[in-house]
């Protein structure tokens, strides 16, 4: 599976661990979606930050993708 685009917006209180964030988030979406079969088309996750970490969003963007996320633009 090839991933084109994925685009990640963090909230701002993540600005000095944003690279690493963004990695943990990036890796928990190849993991989920290395799991669907054929192409799941464009999906569209979308977390309220809420002060928690990145590890924390990461699992929660992981666990939304696994049951079927939301397919949008």
């Amino acid at each position: 599976m090839r991933i084109r685009r994925l685009r990640i917006i963090l909230p701002p209180h993540l600005k000095d661990t944003a690279h690493h964030d963004a990695r943990a988030i990036a890796e928990a979406v190849g993991q989920a979606l290395a799991g669907r079969k054929g192409d799941p088309g464009p999906v569209t996750v979308n977390l309220q930050g809420q002060g928690q970490a990145g590890a924390v969003l990461a699992s929660q963007v992981g666990a939304q993708l696994a049951k079927g996320g939301r397919n949008g633009g």
